[in-house]
């Protein structure tokens, strides 16, 4: 049986014009369309099937043309594997949702997000925790030559402090880093965090003339924190932490 066609939607940009842009396009094929819709661009291209399977190339593919896109136009990011089965049913999604489209393509107009990443340094905030938990200095001393089933249970006790600890002087760093830069943002959007030392995942919706001074408000508050945190500072990407469109389709 033959496969049938279906059209994998990126996203939206406010663009009225029939665009043919070659790249390398999520499904393996060479270009991707925007399709004018009444004062908007739908950003697709064809594939194979009803579905598309998140690999590396096809995730970088669904990335890069939207950040190739960013300089010409404002676009709204779709979140990856949205498939129309056909062009009739992303029409009908696109006539029951335009108007809320065009709405954050106003509102999205001259922005830009960026991603800033904390890490704790390992060394300094175990050290820290230590040396301002006096309760738990003297629990850590008190244990240090018990053996056996009990010095085993005490340990994971002791364990169990320092990680309410962290998350404690996590949670306080997290909130002054955000107080720090949230002058100049249109919005910030924390994000799930990874691993034992990341507390802070903060994507920040900036207008465009406003990213250098963010830049400045980043490099400051790493300065400040220098053998203490870790920053890493990415973007400017399309805000798709601040986009939250569903096309039924």
């Amino acid at each position: 049986m033959a496969t049938s066609t279906g059209y994998y939607l990126y996203g939206f940009i406010d663009c009225n014009q029939a665009l043919e842009i070659t790249t390398k396009a999520v499904g393996g094929n060479d270009s991707v369309h925007n399709l004018p819709y009444h004062g908007i661009g739908v950003l697709y291209s064809a594939v194979n099937g009803k579905t598309v399977q998140p690999t590396r190339d096809n995730l970088m593919a669904h990335q890069k043309l939207l950040e190739s896109l960013m300089e010409q136009y404002t676009v709204l990011p779709m979140r990856f594997g949205i498939v129309a089965p056909t062009k009739g049913v992303l029409y009908d999604g696109l006539n029951k949702s335009s108007s809320i489209i065009r709405s954050k393509l106003l509102y999205f107009q001259g922005k830009r997000e960026l991603n800033i990443k904390a890490f704790w340094v390992k060394e300094y905030i175990y050290g820290y925790i230590i040396n301002s938990y006096p309760n738990i200095r003297s629990f850590r001393d008190s244990i240090q030559k018990l053996k056996g089933q009990t010095g085993h249970y005490k340990s994971i006790e002791l364990g169990q402090m320092v990680e309410r600890a962290l998350i404690a002087e996590s949670e306080k760093e997290a909130d002054a880093i955000v107080s720090e830069i949230s002058s100049i943002a249109s919005q910030t959007n924390k994000s799930k965090i990874f691993g034992e030392l990341m507390f802070l995942n903060l994507a920040v919706l900036v207008k465009d003339q406003m990213e250098s001074q963010l830049d400045q408000l980043v490099n400051e508050a790493a300065e400040k924190r220098i053998g203490k945190v870790q920053f890493k500072y990415t973007g400017p990407t399309p805000p798709a932490s601040f986009v939250d469109i569903h096309l039924k389709v």
